[in-house]
This record gives structure tokens, C-alpha cells and sequence, in this order.
């Protein structure tokens, strides 16, 4: 009896402590993908899921911090329009093409970014520190910076 409940009690503290989060850092993606800078798909998919991120960072400060939430959205337009640009220039697709890509991966990407934002904010009360998304967010910022 002694030994089921250890079972039991283990089994419990195991499953509550552990956390599987959607998706990885895009850091840890592009250790596994070096060459992404040269392959449109992998380059496309790194700027939407930055503008995914932005677009949930802009969700959850719209109320909080406003100024902030706009800074993130306009970020999310600039990679988006990016990404859509590789895709029609490189890629050869057509604009309403790389238009429903953009709006069904980024869509996807951001149910993934908030269902392991909330998860986390559950853990810790805190949606994007201390997780891979708030290393997406740093890295995404980089991103920006670098598209002229």
C-alpha cells in the first residue's frame, strides 16, 4: 500500500512540475538551421514567427503599457511585410498567395506563442520573461533593426 501511494504521490509532483512548451526559441531553430540566410522557407518562417510574437506582445500591454503595444505592433508590420516580400520576390508566389501563407502560419504561431504565454503567466505571473518567448521578442528586435 505504502508503495502505490509513493507511485501515486510521485506521479502527481511529476506532472505538475512538468512543462512542455508549443515551440522552441527561434535561437535554438537556427542552431538546427544554419544555412537560413540562404533558404527562403527557413527565412520566411523566422520573420513570422517574429511578427507572431510582436503581434502577441502588442496583445497583452495593449491595456498596461500602450505606447509599448504600438511599438510592437509596428514592429509585427515591418517583419510581415518582410517576410511577404521574400516570398513574392524569391519565392516567385504571387501576392495574395504569400498574403494567405503570412495570415495562416502567423495565425498558428501566435495560438502557439499565447497558449504558452498563458501557461507561463499560470507558473510564474509573467507571459514572456523567463520562457522563449521573451528570447524570440530580444532576438526578433535585432530582426528589425537589421531590415532596411
Amino acid at each position: 500500500m505504502k508503495k502505490i501511494l509513493a507511485i501515486i504521490l510521485m506521479l502527481l509532483f511529476s506532472s505538475s512540475t512538468s512543462y512542455s512548451a508549443s515551440m522552441i526559441s527561434i535561437q535554438d531553430y537556427i542552431k538546427s538551421n544554419s544555412d537560413y540566410l540562404n533558404d527562403p522557407i527557413t527565412k520566411t518562417y523566422i520573420l513570422k514567427r517574429c511578427a507572431a510574437g510582436y503581434l502577441y506582445a502588442a496583445g497583452i500591454t495593449k491595456d498596461k503599457n500602450p505606447k509599448s503595444s504600438e511599438l510592437f505592433a509596428n514592429a509585427f508590420n515591418k517583419v510581415m511585410i518582410f517576410a511577404g516580400d521574400i516570398l513574392i520576390s524569391e519565392m516567385k508566389w504571387t501576392a495574395e498567395v504569400a498574403a494567405k501563407s503570412l495570415e495562416t502560419d502567423i495565425d498558428n504561431m501566435w495560438k502557439y506563442y499565447e497558449k504558452d504565454g498563458n501557461d507561463s503567466f499560470a507558473r510564474t505571473g509573467n507571459y514572456m520573461m523567463g520562457n522563449y518567448i521573451g528570447e524570440d521578442i530580444k532576438f526578433c528586435k535585432d530582426v528589425v533593426e537589421s531590415i532596411k
